[in-house]
């Protein structure tokens, strides 16, 4: 567990800074991720720095390495948080609704995909830079999370096609449409703010932004006709 930094005796401290991480035990650690993962976000692994995350979190540099060994396993904890928070979201919105209706089922994925990227807008540039510098750091989040994700994501797409209510829109176009629709403009909302003066992390235009993306969907990909 990592330790509490409510005072300034806490070796684990920056002195004379405060910390962003004075909260309880249990949430330290995801806060301390959420600060890595926007990092490897902005940065990429190779121009992310322990150092500089550390700085941000203010705690002593060694403390990351204490805990996670090395800016690799910081790397792969981050990108477990980032999908385990996906993950919640999509099994919290599956259950309110009917599994065998697929457009209910999309409906509650894109909902989902909206109100986490709303939360951790780290999420698509992750993504993004570990695909631009590829190699086995990219094959592992691939195999770890996304192809599991992707394969679950198309199953109500495949059922769309099978009842013949997809207008024979490929699956896999379907959901990169739906997909980047729903966590772009969160990767970028500073366009939002500059642009339209609309901040995209409040959960109000989010939830406003996902009903504009599931009706343009229900004109298109989940025509039931």
């Amino acid at each position: 567990m990592m330790a509490k930094c409510a005072s300034s005796q806490d070796p684990t401290r920056r002195p004379g800074r405060p910390t962003k991480l004075d909260r309880d035990g249990d949430n330290q650690r995801d806060a301390l991720l959420q600060i890595a993962s926007a990092h490897f976000a902005r940065s990429g692994f190779d121009g992310a720095s322990l150092r500089a995350i550390a700085d941000e979190a203010a705690l002593a540099h060694g403390v990351i390495r204490h805990y996670f060994g090395g800016k690799d396993a910081l790397w792969e904890a981050a990108a477990n948080y980032l999908f385990g928070q996906v993950r919640a979201a999509m099994t919290d919105a599956l259950a309110r609704i009917d599994l065998d209706d697929p457009v209910a089922r999309i409906e509650a994925q894109v909902r989902a995909s909206v109100r986490t990227a709303a939360r951790i807008p780290q999420l698509a540039g992750f993504v993004m830079q570990a695909g631009i510098a590829g190699g086995a750091r990219y094959d592992w989040l691939v195999e770890r999370h996304l192809r599991p994700a992707y394969a679950f994501a198309l199953e109500p797409f495949h059922q769309l096609n099978r009842d013949r209510h997809a207008g024979g829109i490929d699956p896999h176009f379907a959901f990169i449409l739906t997909t980047n629709a729903a966590m772009g403009p969160f990767a970028q909302r500073a366009n939002s703010r500059a642009l339209a003066g609309r901040d995209m992390a409040d959960p109000a235009i989010a939830d406003a932004y996902a009903d504009t993306l599931i009706s343009i969907l229900k004109r298109g990909v989940l025509r039931q006709s």
